[in-house]
């Protein structure tokens, strides 16, 4: 990647706000657009102390704010090397290492580890109380207390891998935790142990999808479905999330919950990933994002497994994560970006500290990778089913109860139901009601001009681009071989974008990102620079 193109792909901001201080062990998860960090180790004095503080970042301001509990709320315990993750609308903490509760303030750093589960409400920000964990009538106790482990959760489930005891010893196990029953419920071994410096865990909540070609049948028309778009679709308990194990060694296991209910651990068939300290991964759409550091003076790496291909992709950073502390990798999903914590002015080596599996983590910096702009992103979710869809073309296709007509620059009139377009189209609906008589008419638009009247709208767009548009409203798809027509595309892409038809531009987008090619490229950087679609003009 050229320096112009990685300055383009990579945007550097400084944090504002009660920054935090430098953090050892400490640990955050994504909500939303806010970023939850917890807990940690600082120094004071000569001594490192562990905190028990909270704090909130948010990625459109890149601000940090510190939040302050309530009177009388049952804040967890101070602790370092513990994880935190998000669970519907809660921040879920668990383990660690913190202070005995036999600290004096002589010796204030007594230590002991944790195995407690935590939940923070993230729309009051207040800690719940600590849950009652039952454990004489589960399958499975409460794990042994634990710290540096690895943890994740995929549907209601919150999975604790590995770690290490108080002694340094290591663990080889893997719990799972009901959430929604807050108990324990599956212990297994697992074949080697884990700790946090040198392994991470990723999933995701979205399966990445592709449904099956439809090759053209003699008699096709251009309402046929030939080439449906891949897709995502929630996570849910039946059908969870496989979850991702890196470890620094250069494997890469695959953990699948079976229907059954029980784990299954396999090695992936991939060539072997690179090797990465202090790593931390993600999973967008159909690849899995690993960032991590080679050495203490190589600066940061990105490395991408396609899931598809099984095929490992190095992300050619130029020199601008070369320099700098970046650590601590956090996907921002709704936005297709992945973000690292660090400071501009430092590098890796000054923040390791002594002792050779505890990392520094400084919050002055961040740095953002736009995965969408490098082809990684998460397609659109899935509205109508295939079935649906072509039902619904084949009602616009025989005009069924049609009440209304789209008009094309030519004149040509295509009948449809008023009612079905303007259920989709909030914009089409708001002229509708502004309309007073039959005659009457609102034109609008700057590049694409409409004209809406009470018994049809005209577009100054051809028949096929009109066409296109109508078969979206009917099938919320662009399945056809129509929409997918190169100019099609390119001005659906422009009306979503002024008529604002949100999902229609994310379905746009998509079809373009994965029909780009050489050919193409000049006509999609004109018509995503037209939109302000800038991942895509980047690619």
């Amino acid at each position: 990647m050229s320096r112009s193109t990685s300055e383009m792909v990579i945007q550097f901001h400084e944090t504002i706000g009660d920054v935090p201080p430098r953090l050892i062990g400490a640990s955050a998860a994504l909500f939303g657009s806010r970023l939850y960090l917890f807990g940690g180790s600082m120094t004071i004095g000569s001594e490192q102390r562990v905190q028990s503080d909270l704090y909130v970042f948010d990625l459109e301001l890149w601000k940090w704010e510190k939040l302050f509990p309530a009177a009388g709320d049952p804040v967890p315990k101070a602790r370092c090397f513990h994880t935190t993750d998000i669970w519907k609308n809660y921040l879920v903490l668990f383990g660690g290492v913190g202070a005995r509760d036999d600290s004096t303030q002589s010796d204030p750093e007594l230590l002991q580890d944790l195995n407690d589960v935590r939940l923070l409400d993230l729309s009051t920000r207040r800690w719940l109380p600590p849950p009652p964990l039952p454990t004489a009538s589960s399958s499975a106790p409460a794990p042994r207390p634990r710290h540096a482990h690895l943890s994740c959760i995929s549907s209601n489930h919150l999975y604790i891998f590995g770690g290490r005891d108080i002694l340094g010893d290591e663990r080889d196990d893997v719990w799972v935790c009901d959430l929604d029953k807050m108990r324990w419920i599956q212990k297994e071994r697992y074949p080697r142990a884990l700790d946090a410096s040198r392994a991470c865990a990723a999933t995701s909540r979205w399966h990445a999808l592709t449904p099956p070609l439809s090759p053209l049948r003699p008699g096709a028309t251009a309402s046929s479905i030939s080439n449906p778009l891949p897709y995502s679709e929630p996570a849910t308990p039946d059908s969870p999330c496989d979850i991702y194990l890196y470890k620094v060694r250069r494997a890469l296991d695959v953990l699948s919950l079976l229907t059954n209910g029980e784990l299954k651990i396999s090695p992936a068939r991939t060539a072997q990933p690179p090797s990465l300290r202090f790593p931390s991964g993600a999973v967008l759409g159909n690849t899995v994002i690993l960032a991590g550091n080679y050495s203490a003076a190589s600066g940061l790496a990105i490395w991408t497994l396609d899931l598809t291909t099984k095929t490992w992709t190095h992300i050619d950073t130029g020199e601008l994560l070369k320099h700098g502390s970046w650590t601590n990798g956090h996907l921002w999903h709704p936005h297709n970006k992945f973000f690292v914590f660090g400071k501009r002015n430092k590098t890796l080596a000054s923040i390791v500290a002594a002792a050779a599996d505890q990392l520094v983590i400084e919050w002055d910096d961040v740095a953002v990778v736009d995965m969408e702009a490098l082809g990684i992103y998460q397609p659109p979710a899935h509205t109508l089913d295939l079935p649906s869809q072509r039902r619904a073309l084949a009602v616009l296709a025989n005009e069924q109860r049609a009440d209304f007509a789209f008009v094309c620059e030519d004149g040509r009139q295509i009948p449809c139901v008023r009612a079905t377009v303007a259920a989709r189209w909030p914009w089409l609906e708001e002229q509708l009601s502004r309309v007073s008589g039959a005659s009457a008419g609102i034109t609008s638009g700057k590049r694409t001009t409409i004209t809406v009247r009470q018994t049809s709208c005209t577009l100054a767009v051809s028949y096929p681009v009109t066409h296109a548009l109508l078969q979206y409203f009917y099938s919320l798809a662009l399945g056809t071989a129509l929409q997918r027509a190169p100019a099609v595309l390119s001005h659906l892409l422009l009306v979503a974008t002024e008529f604002r038809i949100p999902y229609l531009q994310a379905l746009a987008l998509h079809a373009m990102h994965l029909a780009l090619s050489e050919a193409t490229a000049a006509g999609v950087f004109e018509v995503a620079a037209s939109c302000g679609c800038r991942s895509l003009q980047i690619r």
